[in-house]
């Protein structure tokens, strides 16, 4: 097969073990976080060198953005640097877990935080899709702060490919126990998992799903939308489980506020999604593209404000 017709998931990791996950949790858990980010560096240019096709992709986006833009953002390809951030942001989501981003670090926008405060306030639950621009682990890493915020625990179901990130989701089940108590696998949805994440949003839950990567079992199920300027395609079942839960749904973006090791904040962007899936059945499918349609919008959008936070190293035009 064509390399170029690789669906992303087909991709070979550089590191196929999560002993360097395990490694970088003991010195997070031990040293200081601003000494263990000095590393880094040298674990930056590692896989600069050794990841042609991540570099490849980092460029691939780069250029795509860049003739978006009018050739105004980035001022300068580097994949370098985007590979540089994704190296950072792993460190990011693993200090989340460890308790040890303090909620003052996390700065919430002028946005749709407060009607969603209020939604889970009365009780209700929602549907928030994120995405792999930034940190989309934030939500769930910062759990504890959910009485700061609401005033009672706000259980967060997350649907994701397990096999997929089984290394990931092992270190974190060692960092916290609780790290995967409501992870429900994408290939396994069914109409069980459906009624149980109706009864999750009635009760309260947060329902998190990830609208920019299409499911390696479903590669044909897509919805094919313009992203900076090219078509692309985006999951059809993440856009399907809101209008089967009939629930209000959000946009979130976790974002680093600048690229640096020394301690950087996170903003933290919460929209509103304008389409509503209390229709009839026969106005599901235009209400389903239309949702896709407005996070591709948002996606586009915080990709020009953040243009190295961009984590889906595989030609997303392919």
């Amino acid at each position: 097969m064509n390399e170029e017709l690789h669906h992303w998931s087909e991709r070979q990791e550089v590191i196929k073990t999560n002993k360097p996950l395990k490694f970088l949790l003991i010195l997070l858990k031990f040293i200081p976080g601003f000494i263990v980010r000095f590393f880094i560096y040298p674990v930056s240019f590692f896989f600069f060198i050794f990841a042609p096709d991540a570099r490849r992709a980092a460029k691939i986006y780069q250029k795509q953005l860049r003739e978006f833009t009018g050739r105004k953002i980035p001022k300068h390809i580097n994949p370098y640097i985007q590979i540089f951030s994704f190296a950072l942001c792993i460190v990011e989501k693993l200090e989340g877990w460890l308790g040890k981003i303090k909620f003052s670090k996390i700065q919430y926008q002028n946005d749709d935080i407060d009607n969603i405060l209020a939604l889970l306030k009365e009780g209700k639950g929602a549907v928030l899709i994120t995405s792999h621009l930034g940190n989309m682990e934030l939500l769930r890493s910062l759990s504890d702060y959910n009485y700061q915020l609401v005033g009672r625990d706000v259980p967060v179901y997350v649907i994701m490919d397990t096999d997929i990130n089984s290394n990931f989701s092992e270190t974190l089940k060692s960092v916290n126990p609780k790290a995967s108590f409501n992870v429900i696998n994408s290939n396994e949805i069914g109409p069980d998992s459906i009624v149980t994440l109706m009864d999750a949003i009635e009760n309260g839950a947060l329902v998190v799903i990830a609208g920019d990567r299409t499911s390696p079992n479903a590669k044909e199920k897509v919805l094919k939308i313009s992203f900076l300027g090219k078509d692309a395609s985006f999951p059809y079942g993440v856009f399907l489980i809101p209008a089967l839960l009939k629930a209000p749904v959000y946009f979130m973006f976790g974002l680093r506020s600048r690229m640096s090791i020394f301690n950087p904040k996170q903003n933290v962007y919460i929209e509103k999604c304008h389409t509503d899936f209390d229709c009839p059945r026969s106005e599901r499918e235009t209400r389903i593209v239309q949702c896709c349609g407005e996070f591709v919008a948002r996606l586009e959008k915080f990709c020009i404000l953040y243009p190295y936070q961009w984590y889906n190293f595989f030609d997303f035009w392919q």
